[in-house]
């Protein structure tokens, strides 16, 4: 009976039987090799400041779901205020691990969703609000994430662009007073197969 009560509720959610029906059925095709990625990106923090930056990663092909790779970013901006702190000249080159999930192949469009974690090396100066004036320069390191989602267009068989929208933290930590810039982030980029 208790089996029956779940069904119904699937039954029931449209959303379930959709998600379902494209995890299960979309037509797959199996993908070998490797492949660059090189992207412009932008973070929108929660202070409400742009982080402008670029990226490469190297990824290899896994099957027809999945692709993982290494890679590395760069991004800064020139001011930021942050936990009563006034920043300068910020900038953050983390180092990351990737993963993508190929949802399907749609033609010549692949959705996917994307997650990357790593290290990120910050260098700024700050100062204080209540007392501008005195700069204390600072080089720190901390946790890197981005979790998003996207999807690539294929142009020919070995090039591409995609396009992909998430949320990323450069300096994830228990500590609530880190500098930690994070928020909505975009990402366009150029694909090109290796082999």
């Amino acid at each position: 009976m208790h089996f029956l009560n779940q069904y119904a509720f699937y039954r029931r959610s449209p959303f379930f039987v959709t998600l379902a029906t494209v995890f299960l059925f979309v037509k797959t095709e199996a993908q070998t090799g490797s492949a660059l990625r090189l992207s412009a990106e932008d973070l929108y923090s929660t202070h409400g400041t742009h982080f402008p930056g670029v990226s490469i990663s190297y990824n290899r092909f896994l099957g027809s779901k999945w692709e993982l790779g290494a890679g590395l970013a760069y991004s800064g901006t020139s001011f930021h205020d942050d936990n009563g702190w006034n920043l300068y000249a910020l900038r953050f080159a983390p180092v990351y691990l990737s993963e993508y999930y190929y949802i399907g192949y749609f033609n010549a469009w692949a959705p996917y969703i994307h997650l990357q974690e790593g290290i990120s090396f910050a260098r700024y100066d700050k100062e204080f609000q209540d007392h501008p004036g005195t700069r204390y320069p600072i080089k720190e390191s901390g946790f890197y994430g981005y979790g998003g989602a996207g999807t690539r267009y294929t142009v020919s068989r070995r090039s591409g662009f995609f396009i992909e929208a998430g949320m990323k933290a450069f300096h994830l930590s228990f500590n609530n007073l880190d500098v930690n810039p994070h928020g909505f982030a975009l990402k366009l980029g150029y694909v090109y197969r290796l082999k």
